[in-house]
């Protein structure tokens, strides 16, 4: 049986987090999506998934960041892809870290496209 990529968002806001989700979904991720980086660790630890790509939007509020280290040690083998705003400047730890780099205002075709390249898809219904 094949495993299929675990994809972990960390998006704040809701529309954009639960349309990102359905997006990929839809192209044979698993998905799991929360608002803040605590949450996300939580869950990982919880249920044991060991995420392929991570998405985090920072553009609204850095404070996460520390948090974010932590699960990126924890899991030193996923993807970063970050969503950043041009007026707030990324720690460079982070930036290095990144695979993918994406500044607001971008469209949730673009995230998709993205975890896409990182990660090929495993089926497309489209």
């Amino acid at each position: 049986m094949q495993r299929l990529p675990v994809v972990v968002i960390i998006e704040p806001e809701w529309p954009a987090r639960s349309y990102m989700r359905a997006e990929l979904e839809e192209l044979g991720y698993t998905v799991t999506a929360h608002e803040r980086v605590e949450e996300a660790m939580k869950y990982l630890l919880r249920w044991g998934f060991h995420p392929d790509v991570i998405v985090v939007d920072l553009a609204h509020n850095g404070t996460q960041e520390q948090q974010l280290k932590a699960l990126l040690e924890a899991h030193p083998q996923a993807a970063l892809i970050v969503l950043g705003s041009a007026l707030r400047e990324l720690q460079p730890s982070l930036r290095s870290r990144a695979i993918r780099f994406l500044r607001r205002p971008l469209a949730i075709h673009d995230v998709v496209a993205a975890v896409c390249e990182v990660t090929p898809p495993p089926f497309n219904l489209r």
